[in-house]
């Protein structure tokens, strides 16, 4: 429901990708939401109003949700709070951490808040940006892309003030 509203604010026609999701899930050890999973299947890599690019499987390296999860990882400690991204940490298997799945332009972070323990239907989403601290929002990843897009009151995450008619724009 809310992928079809996203694509009809964005007058995008589905493209039906075909998306082998097995290698990221079997690098992070855990399933991804699959919600997150039809959106990136129904939009493919870009640009949502010049704003929100979500992480997919990417062969060019440069939007690949498992390549980025690496690279935070790698600078991360292993224990306790990381100190880029306090109270959290990342997510590493068999653990509760963060997996991106997200950046905006205004340096906005989106997170999952992920547990191998939990269903990833339930995991929070949690983001913190420019000029707003971290907060931990509770619904599907593609309502809060649509609620980033159209809705003006979803304060503080909201750009559709700024940019009233939301597009996206495919990369390759």
């Amino acid at each position: 429901m809310w992928i079809e509203r996203i694509a009809e604010a964005t007058n995008w026609e589905p493209l039906r990708l075909d998306i082998s999701w097995s290698g990221v899930e079997e690098d992070l050890g855990t399933a991804l939401p699959e919600d997150y999973k039809k959106l990136a299947e129904t939009f493919g890599k870009g640009e949502f109003s010049q704003f929100l690019r979500v992480f997919t499987v990417d062969a060019t390296k440069q939007f690949d949700l498992a390549r980025i999860w690496k690279k935070y990882l790698e600078g991360s400690p292993e224990d306790g709070p990381d100190p880029l991204f306090k109270p959290y940490q990342m997510y590493r298997p068999g653990r509760r951490g963060l997996i991106p799945w997200a950046f905006g332009e205004m340096e906005c972070d989106y997170f999952w808040l992920a547990s191998a323990e939990e269903a990833p239907a339930s995991w929070p989403i949690v983001t913190q940006g420019d000029p707003y601290p971290w907060q931990e929002v509770s619904m599907s990843t593609s309502k809060f892309v649509y609620r980033v897009l159209t809705d003006p009151e979803f304060e503080p995450f909201s750009i559709a003030r700024l940019i009233p008619e939301p597009d996206f724009y495919p990369m390759n």
